[in-house]
């Protein structure tokens, strides 16, 4: 369109030009004056000049209004950045359905009364996601960061990367409503960035409806994580929250929180998700907006399999972090109480260590070790 119109006006310049020369060449009068050669040539060099001038400027027109204004951009500066995962302080291990997948089925783990759930599989045709099957999470922390290692079973087989959104959920006063969510989509990227990564909050705590993780369906009324406190457009901390693909395990996502940005709580509750159904936190908790007949179920046999509306989705329990839960904290992972140490047959002591002024006077293997030593079995060096 452009060039038509591009067109168009070098035409009307170049008739405008040759009406110029001709008023030029015949004086407007009834008798056509004599030119020299000269003045033909200046006449011509005038007429080429004029045309390539307008020219000139129509082009320059064109090419102004073809160019869109420059969108400013302003430039992220970050202060810190996460550093590599140290020492893993806290892990879990979470149910693994790989082994039941060609079965189009879980391998338990899914109690959706109580929003924990296992849904590794597509709605309907229940087709294993492998990046979306979390098998274990991890915590470690620095001055700055909590870090979240969140395990898949393995990637998409059609992308050949993790391809969900990933997050992490914290019950800071360990209640069982959720307080804040660390939320990333995962790009395969290896290094640390914050592009697609937010951090929402409940400020009005009615996520978990009524009754906290047990589902309230179908009459839940509330906004779940209503405010975002992080994303790109919302950076009162450009270094708050960041994600990537773990540089050594691309089966591996990998999340950094800065502890500022949960009041440097250390003591809370959390736990690990995997999304790539539903994906809306405003949404929290799933099973407050499905009923089970809606949400359909992973676990063949049951009247509600296969999966429905709530699908490709899996969390964890939940951890307790800087303090020994007593079991009683909603949604808190169990720990089973540690079979009692029987106690040895009473059998009388080998010997009486404290008559042995010298331990390398000790011939006998069994008061040797019995007494902390090592039994050597020399002449020389029978207990050592």
């Amino acid at each position: 369109m452009k060039s038509y119109r591009l067109r168009i006006l070098i035409a009307v310049i170049a008739v405008m030009v040759i009406t110029m020369a001709c008023e030029i060449s015949f004086g407007g009068g009834d008798k056509e004056p004599e030119t020299s050669p000269a003045e033909e040539t200046l006449q011509a060099i005038y007429i080429e000049q004029t045309v390539q001038a307008a020219v000139g400027d129509a082009q320059q027109d064109t090419d102004n209004e073809a160019a869109p204004e420059a969108t400013a951009t302003k430039e992220i500066v970050h202060s810190i950045t996460p550093d590599n995962p140290g020492w893993i302080s806290q892990w879990w291990m979470d149910t693994n359905s790989k082994a039941t997948a060609s079965q189009k089925r879980a391998n338990g783990g899914d109690y959706f009364n109580v929003n924990l759930l296992e849904r590794p599989f597509t709605a309907n045709d229940m087709e294993y996601r492998p990046d979306i099957d979390l098998i274990k999470v991890e915590l470690s922390q620095d001055q700055n960061f909590y870090y979240f290692l969140l395990h898949m079973s393995g990637k998409n087989p059609g992308s050949n990367t993790l391809d969900g959104w990933y997050g992490v959920e914290f019950d800071l006063d360990r209640d069982g409503r959720g307080d804040v969510l660390l939320w990333a989509k995962a790009d395969g990227s290896t290094d640390w960035s914050i592009e697609d990564v937010l951090v929402y909050k409940d400020n009005n705590s009615d996520v978990g409806g009524a009754r906290p993780l047990a589902s309230d369906a179908p009459n839940y009324s509330g906004d779940s994580y209503e405010t975002i406190v992080f994303s790109l457009d919302n950076l009162s901390d450009p270094d708050a929250a960041w994600k990537r693909t773990s540089p050594n395990d691309s089966s591996v996502m990998q999340l950094a929180i800065k502890k500022s940005l949960l009041n440097n709580a250390s003591v809370f509750m959390w736990n690990g998700w995997a999304d790539n159904g539903v994906m809306n936190p405003e949404n929290f908790d799933y099973n407050d907006f499905f009923t089970l007949a809606e949400a359909g179920s992973p676990l063949g046999g049951t009247s509600n399999y296969p999966l429905k509306d709530l699908y490709l989705t899996d969390n964890t329990c939940r951890l307790p972090y800087g303090f020994d839960a007593t079991g009683n904290e909603p949604g808190v992972c169990y720990v089973p109480e540690p079979e009692p140490t029987k106690k040895p047959t009473d059998v009388p002591p080998p010997c009486n260590c404290d008559e042995y002024e010298n331990r390398t006077f000790i011939n006998d293997e069994a008061c040797c070790e019995y007494c902390g030593f090592t039994w050597g079995g020399t002449q020389e060096f029978p207990c050592y």
